[in-house]
């Protein structure tokens, strides 16, 4: 397949699945394209820079807000495939530095991948009194059963804020296990990690944040929506711990299952200094039939109703 084939393709499933994707290729935007192992289209602007490099078996980059930089449009980061087999690595460090603003959107996107390995292995430093979301998006296909492996150990310094979105919710997803450790070192900082998955046949949904509250009044939200059918299976493990003065955390769950659907739910809450405060709330259950019928009795299918409810849970 022609790369000018590959960019078309890759842009395209990007713009319709939304989170503005169509800026990619604008010239006033950040973007780096990725397919496979190849580097497809790349704009860099001022106060950011991308060393990025092939390797065998995916990308290597290196990515830097400079100090002091505010980055008004969102930064895209697009890595997918097209084929049925294969693998692709990515390995990323980001770098955020002091004063820094930035959000960045990935779109992964596999539409016909069967037998396929997609491994993000992450690190990303922030600065003082800088703010940074990471908000990724996959978008797969209705058959095969891709294995997706992002890890991402996150340092947040002092006044900081890191917010790390995860969505997966159109095709199959597969098999699952997603990890991220977060640290929140300086004082006054925030994390907040939100995750919104669809089960559906056999998908296997593992998803494990762990976020350590080590800076003086440090905060944060973990809250993940997990919707479950058919034969899936899914497990959350969410540990906030406070482990300073003035920390506070909290860990939110919703999981609902369908059919033979199995779930399990472990929201970890520790306390390992006094004066910090951590909570925790955790729910798995099907979705209630008085809501089905309502909708079923609007000319809706029973199906047609599951989906519109569990699109309002995953919005």
């Amino acid at each position: 397949m022609k790369v000018v084939e590959e960019y078309s393709q890759l842009l395209e499933i990007a713009s319709r699945t939304g989170g503005g994707a169509s800026a990619l290729g604008d010239k006033d935007t950040v973007y780096m394209v990725v397919h496979a192992n190849k580097i497809i289209g790349k704009n860099i602007l001022p106060g950011v820079e991308i060393d990025a490099v092939e390797t065998a078996e995916g990308i290597d980059a290196v990515i830097t807000v400079t100090k002091g930089t505010i980055i008004e449009k969102p930064v895209h980061m697009c890595f997918g495939h097209l084929g049925h087999e294969g693998k692709q690595v990515i390995k990323s460090k980001m770098v955020i530095e002091d004063g820094a603003r930035a959000e960045f959107l990935a779109h992964c996107i596999f539409p016909n991948a069967v037998e396929f390995l997609h491994a993000m292995e992450g690190e990303i430093q922030i600065g003082e009194n800088a703010s940074f979301a990471y908000r990724e998006v996959h978008v797969h296909g209705r058959e095969g059963k891709i294995k997706v492996r992002p890890k991402s150990k996150v340092v947040v310094g002092g006044n900081s804020s890191y917010i790390g979105d995860f969505t997966l919710v159109e095709g199959r997803v597969g098999d699952l296990d997603i990890e991220i450790e977060v640290e929140a070192r300086g004082a006054h900082s925030h994390v907040d990690i939100r995750s919104k998955i669809y089960g559906k046949y056999d998908d296997i949904c593992k998803i494990k944040d762990v976020i350590l509250l080590n800076g003086e009044g440090s905060s944060a939200l973990v809250k993940a929506r997990v919707v479950l059918k058919d034969e899936s299976k899914g497990s959350f493990l969410g540990l906030v711990d406070g482990a300073a003065a003035g920390a506070r955390g909290h860990v939110d769950c919703t999981e609902v299952v369908q059919g033979r659907a199995v779930a399990e739910a472990s929201p970890v809450v520790r306390a390992s200094h006094p004066e910090a405060e951590v909570t925790h709330e955790a729910a798995i259950g099907r979705i209630a039939d008085e809501k089905i019928e309502g909708l079923m009795a609007k000319g809706l299918s029973e199906e047609e109703s599951i989906e519109v409810i569990v699109s309002g849970l995953l919005r």
